[in-house]
């Protein structure tokens, strides 16, 4: 029997879901499902908009997936399916819940084809499966987003590094380095109204705690790029997640703060979207 498999990409704001295409492992757009999460929710609301959404991928597809393979935020217990998110800002309802039983049950599939990965690793996957970096030797993969994720490509495997959880000035990477860090550092300084990156970089330029609040992000991302870097040695570096899509605001003073301390590595920006995270949860499948 042909596999074909259900992908789901679990953020902090939203789910996407869509079946791939078993032959040419590529995702087929009917069925390409978004919803928003509200991740302070009860469990019972989260898992009905998670499940929803995969259900209607589903149903686009018009039969069962043998197998389902979710992208998800740590900490996370990825064999086992246990959710252990707890002080992230998100999903605290779900610590120590059966997530991989709740969406077996739900899709009606054994246990032992829903299968789960952390999603900065399932975005550098699906990155170097349609990119040409895997002729590099090493590639640092990021996600600034909800959160902020860390992976690393070396030799024809990539790991999770969980470097947002890393000690940074006052806390932790991702304290700073993501939505909130920023949202923060944006209200610190008088502003007001804002609730997403996207409304802040349309305010751009205009409003000048918004250019402030992003200067501090370009700051803290090359002060964390310095810490990290010359330790892996990366080829490359790519950056994806939602606050990605706002790089110009950012990233030619990150370049430029790194290059001032003789670092010139390459970073590029995802071309994927949610679609990396998705391909790369896929291609655990055939692994």
């Amino acid at each position: 029997m042909q596999k074909t498999v259900l992908g789901a990409d679990i953020g902090g704001s939203h789910i996407t879901a869509a079946v791939i295409d078993p032959v040419t492992r590529s995702i087929v757009e009917e069925t390409l499902i978004r919803k928003k999460v509200d991740a302070h929710a009860p469990v019972s609301t989260i898992l009905e908009t998670w499940t929803s959404a995969l259900v209607d991928a589903q149903e686009a597809w018009g039969k069962p997936c043998t197998d389902l393979s979710v992208s998800m935020p740590g900490p996370f217990d990825y064999e086992n399916g246990i959710s252990w998110i707890k002080g992230m800002n998100k999903y605290e309802a779900l610590y120590g819940f059966n997530v991989k039983q709740a969406f077996a049950e739900r899709i009606d599939l054994p246990t032992n084809r829903v299968r789960f990965l952390n999603d900065a690793e399932a975005f550098l996957r699906g990155e170097l499966m349609c990119s040409d970096l895997t002729k590099k030797n090493r590639v640092l993969g990021l996600t600034l987003g909800t959160g902020l994720g860390a992976a690393f490509f070396n030799s024809g495997a990539v790991k999770d590094l969980n470097l947002g959880s890393s000690r940074f000035l006052e806390g932790i990477a991702e304290d700073y380095i993501s939505t909130r860090g920023i949202l923060t550092c944006y209200r610190s300084l008088g502003g007001e109204g804002i609730h997403d990156i996207k409304s802040l970089a349309d305010r751009i330029p205009g409003d000048v705690q918004a250019e402030d609040a992003m200067g501090q992000l370009a700051y803290w991302l090359a002060d964390f790029l310095l810490i990290h870097l010359p330790e892996l040695k990366p080829d490359a570096v790519i950056i994806g997640g939602n606050i990605s899509k706002a790089y110009r605001l950012f990233l030619p003073d990150v370049t430029d703060r790194l290059a001032a301390r003789q670092i010139l590595v390459p970073i590029r920006v995802a071309m994927m979207g949610e679609q990396a995270a998705l391909l790369g949860a896929a291609s655990l499948i055939n692994s």
